[in-house]
């Protein structure tokens, strides 16, 4: 073995010794010949990759000429809007904020790139002129360009004339060679390595010119992509300033109220008009029939065509919304031609479809086949605006209908429905609107009487559909009807775009909440079909403990029902609000407004140095308020790994199959998985919010100066309940305190409580536990002593009485639910002789008894006892009193 890593070893030193060479320069000849070997690799790779590198670099620039014609368009866009167009203008707008965030994303790092092209340059650079130097020195090299040439000038100083110090050195030791034979030869680089020298410097000269190469184009697009962000940046900031004109317009000023419109009708449809006319140009294409021989006409339409956010796109956007409509139709009318003879004459498919429900399945097949063949568009001028709107409308569409079919009765799938008509076209008014770029002037004139009638139309499909629907859809449906009697009153008020806002916002929602209300059917239907069968016989195979334990363990077999219900529902629909906010501002192109809104912090505070600040947005409010969920299910699940560890581990222990309730401790290992689970957090609710831990150490040293004072009672209960948890108490114990008798049912970090024999909750203070001396009436083996005391006339025979008791006694040495003697079978049950009454015998029956088990085991013992006296024919005196009346 040794001999073999020997051969290895030597192997790789033979392997490894060119680089070495290289390295340590012990052979200038092997070191050149290496280097010629490294450099000649070097060149061919990148002489290989230098055509795709080119070919990188010409991609590159044809985008960076792409960016700043996109940019010169935008800019161009964004200037040229007018403020009462308030869709234009909003598309405007975000197209430049988008344009500038992409650009900064993929803008490539030109800085880094130039540097690493520097260290390249400057090493070749260097090392061509050190094998330059190298004897026989080189005085001119023509491969290598001035403008690369590295030069020395500490060096060159010594070495103004044309050979250098060295070479004068070397002549004149060449010199006296002739005269002397046994001088040793002077340090000259032979023929092989003045070739390997040449070759060298050929391939490091051509490595360096394609590295200057490079760096050039880098430069130069460098430069370009300069200007072209300076040129963004200067819209972005433009764009930014009338975001906030823009937001004022839309949610603080508004435009202008129905009444005033409705007073002036005639001057505001003018304006309408006027608006219609300048926007659509529609005089200027009826004058254009094909036929025109004017030149300036031609002229015109070229540039028209040429301008792609101009009328012409604008009259596109028109007739594409006109076309998505027909091509919408024409696919349900072919849906309804291919399913109809599925639904008739295939048996399985008619069984599993009702009548009532095929229009609907007619209806999400032409939704699924418009988006397959015809939806959304990678266009991203208005064009591809309106196919994308389109299918948003479809998706969401689908998601209603899907919704609705999987949990509605066939016989309620059409007052269902008819709940969310309204909501559906108004969602549909309002994508066309938004397609269309309607001016703000048609918008105040249309808008507000088309919301009165939907509002009015959702108002009576609640009274005469409501409540022939689901009871969830009755509820939804009147919740329609406020949202919309809400978007109708800011409609009225002037506040169009508000209103408009609001019910595409209601739209998404609706999509949402229909959709999770169907997943709540969906996991309601599971439990009662499957899983509840599926619990019953996972709590029969629990045979080692009952009750509550048992029941909390139930959790292995609910686990994934537990997240889906107390998890991913809550917290996909406390998100759903934010998710449906974003894309309801995503239809209008205000984007920046739910940055502003969501991710920008409500409440801010920062210190003097500014450096520590406390922030609250609504983004950390939804994920900390979302991480409850989360946090409480981790609890509940380490909570019962811990108990089922526990439970295995005792009765492996202890070689046991059955547990009592109060036979191991849980409440130490609980706690400190509660602690551990909030505190983490805790600790996130402190990272999220920016909470300053300078604040927070001040804050503990000022709670530090209080423990001796205020809170002393609340710290020594506090360690008080750590000690009781740890083993001197348990959840289910006995205890006896202050003349209180109870069972423990909880054990928290400030108080004990107990129920007592009577029912009724007793809380102890863990202080008050330690300083009274409780007794743990269970620690004694479970078992209490128990005397019963009868009373039997004098005159009885004592003897027989004992008798008759112990046999009697005999049927309560039964056993509780986990096997345990009721009766201790160490002591018995024994009767004794006790005292002597004023009107009895007294006898006591001593045993004793579970503790858990004493209040049922007294009341039938005595039962047990008077039944058997009296079968005995013994009595039981009563209180006797003999009266003498006195005679004077």
């Amino acid at each position: 073995m040794k001999r073999r890593y020997t051969s290895i070893i030597f192997a790789l030193l033979l392997f490894a010794m060119p680089a070495f060479a290289v390295f340590s320069g012990s052979n200038l000849s092997n070191t050149l010949k290496n280097l010629r070997v490294e450099l000649q690799r070097d060149y061919k790779k990148i002489s290989a990759t230098q055509q795709n590198l080119a070919g990188k670099y010409g991609e590159q620039h044809d985008r960076m000429v792409k960016i700043i014609k996109d940019c010169n368009e935008l800019s161009l866009m964004l200037y040229s809007q007018k403020p009462d167009y308030t869709f234009d203008l909003s598309y405007a707008l975000e197209r430049v904020n988008r344009e500038y965030n992409e650009f900064n994303l993929d803008r490539m790092p030109y800085d880094r790139i130039v540097r690493a092209l520097d260290i390249e340059i400057n090493r070749y650079a260097r090392l061509i002129e050190s094998l330059r130097r190298l004897p026989p020195e080189l005085r001119d090299l023509e491969v290598v360009p001035d403008s690369l040439a590295y030069h020395n000038d500490t060096l060159d100083l010594h070495l103004q004339h044309t050979e250098s110090l060295l070479q004068k050195a070397l002549d004149e030791e060449v010199k006296a060679l002739d005269d002397t034979t046994e001088s040793r030869p002077p340090f000259v680089l032979d023929e092989a390595g003045q070739a390997d020298r040449d070759s060298c410097l050929f391939y490091a000269a051509e490595l360096l010119k394609m590295y200057a190469d490079n760096k050039a184009i880098a430069v130069a697009d460098s430069l370009h992509y300069r200007e072209a962000q300076l040129r963004l940046k200067e819209s972005y900031d433009y764009a930014k300033d009338y975001y906030a004109v823009l937001q004022r317009n839309v949610f603080i000023d508004g435009q202008t109220p129905w009444s005033v419109v409705v007073t002036h009708l005639g001057t505001y449809w003018k304006q309408a008009k006027d608006a219609m006319k300048d926007k659509y140009d529609i005089d200027y294409f009826q004058s254009i029939d094909g036929s025109s021989d004017d030149d300036d006409v031609l002229e015109e339409v070229d540039e028209k065509a040429m301008l792609e956010n101009g009328e012409l796109s604008y009259l596109m956007a028109f007739v594409n919304l006109i076309l998505l409509f027909l091509f919408f139709m024409i696919l349900w009318g072919l849906a309804a031609l291919l399913l109809w003879p599925v639904f008739r004459l295939v048996r399985p498919v008619r069984n599993a479809v009702a009548k009532q429900q095929r229009p609907y399945v007619t209806l999400l097949v032409a939704c699924l086949l418009f988006l397959l063949i015809g939806g959304g568009a990678d266009d991203d001028g208005i064009i591809g605006t309106a196919a994308n709107l389109a299918s948003t409308f479809i998706w969401l569409l689908m998601a209603i209908i899907t919704a609705l079919l999987l949990r509605l009765k066939p016989e309620r799938l059409k007052n269902g429905i008819a709940n969310y008509r309204p909501t559906i076209y108004a969602a549909i008014f309002v994508i066309s609107c938004r397609i269309l770029f309607l001016p703000n002037a048609l918008m105040n004139i249309i808008f507000p009487p088309f919301l009165v009638l939907i509002t009015l139309w959702q108002l009576l499909v609640c009274f005469t559909h409501g409540r022939k629907a689901d009871r969830a859809d009755f509820i939804i449906g009147w919740i329609s009807f406020g949202i919309t009697f809400v978007a109708m009153a800011f409609s009225v008020a002037g506040y169009i775009f508000l209103a408009l806002l609001i019910l595409v916002w209601w739209y998404f929602q609706l999509a949402a909440v229909l959709t999770l209300t169907a997943c709540w059917h969906f996991l309601v239907w599971y439990k009662a079909s499957k899983l509840d069968s599926r619990i019953a016989a996972y709590r029969d195979s629990i045979t080692y403990v009952t009750g509550p334990d048992r029941e909390r363990l139930l959790f292995g077999a609910s686990w994934f029902y537990e997240l889906l219900r107390n998890v991913a529902i809550p917290v996909m629909a406390f998100m759903s609000f934010a998710l449906c906010f974003k894309m309801s501002l995503n239809v209008f192109d205000f984007d920046e407004i739910f940055d502003t809104v969501f991710y920008h912090p409500f409440l801010l505070l920062s210190g003097k140095d500014g450096a520590d600040s406390f922030r609250i947005s609504l983004y950390s409010v939804f994920l900390l308020t979302c991480l409850v969920f989360v946090f409480n299910y981790i609890s509940k699940a380490l909570h019962v790994i811990w108990q089922q560890v526990r439970y295995e581990s005792f009765m492996l222990k202890h070689n046991k199959t059955t547990i009592r309730n109060n036979e191991i401790n849980l409440s130490l290992g609980n706690s400190i998985i509660s602690v551990a689970v909030w505190f983490t957090y805790l600790v996130i609710v402190v990272i999220k919010l920016q909470i300053p831990t300078g604040s927070l150490g001040l804050i503990a040293g000022g709670l530090s100066a209080g423990i001796g004072i205020a809170l002393k009672d609340i710290i020594n209960n506090f360690i008080y309940g750590i000690q009781l948890m740890g083993g001197r108490l348990r959840v289910g114990d006995w205890i006896e305190c202050d003349g209180v008798r109870g069972r423990v049912t909880d054990i928290n970090y400030q108080s004990t409580l107990v129920v007592t024999e009577n029912a009724t909750q007793v809380a102890f203070l863990n202080a008050s536990l330690f300083s009274k001396n409780f007794t743990n009436l269970t620690r004694n083996n479970s078992y209490e002593f128990t005397k019963l005391v009868v009373g039997v006339e004098y005159g009885t025979d004592v003897q027989r009485v004992r008798e008759v008791l112990e046999s009697a006694m005999e049927v309560m040495k039964t056993k509780d639910k986990y096997g345990r003697d009721v009766v201790d079978p160490a002591y018995g049950i024994y009767v004794r002789f006790s005292d002597f009454g004023d009107s009895s015998v007294n006898i006591a029956v001593k045993q004793y008894v579970l503790v858990a088990e004493r209040i049922a085991y007294v009341d039938k013992a005595k039962e047990v006892i008077y039944t058997a006296l009296n079968k005995a024919g013994i009595t039981i005196p009563f209180p006797q009193c003999d009266v003498h009346m006195k005679d004077d």
